[in-house]
């Protein structure tokens, strides 16, 4: 039986892998336009969609890249066991949300997938069940580390 924990990070790393495989399929396209736009009389036309397509495959080149990081972190992460303590790895349940301390991702179903590194990561960094942190102006209770 998968834990809740395993979950989450099977069905964060799935969303990762189609992200980069769409990102690279898209990358391909970009890349075959650009090469294949040929010279016009217009001229400045031609440059201007040739720098279009190549602004478009840098940032897709760069969306590859910190996926391929976030993929990385979190095959890192996968067998961590579980600690008394809120480290990288960590399923955190409190009184409000529950947090997946891994990589900067965002809300993922139910739980809110959040970097060490981001200002409540820091704050929740080392707490343990029963400590609280204040972030915002609320009072946010923890009640299980996974």
């Amino acid at each position: 039986m998968k834990s809740k924990k395993s979950e989450i990070h099977a069905n964060l790393r799935s969303i990762l892998e189609k992200t980069l495989d769409e990102a690279r399929r898209e990358y391909v396209l970009a890349k075959e336009s650009r090469d294949t736009d040929t010279k016009s009389s217009a001229g400045d036309k031609f440059e201007t969609g040739r720098e279009m397509m190549q602004r478009e495959m840098d940032k897709l080149s760069a969306l590859v890249d910190n996926t391929l990081y976030s993929l990385s972190k979190l095959d890192r992460l996968a067998d961590l066991p579980a600690s008394v303590v809120i480290s990288e790895g960590s399923l955190v349940e409190t009184d409000q949300e529950t947090y997946y301390i891994s990589i900067g991702y965002g809300k993922l179903d139910e739980v809110y997938v959040i970097s060490i590194e981001s200002p409540l990561g820091v704050e929740l960094k080392g707490k343990k069940v029963g400590d609280r942190v204040e972030m915002r102006g609320r009072q946010i209770n923890i009640k299980s580390i996974l």
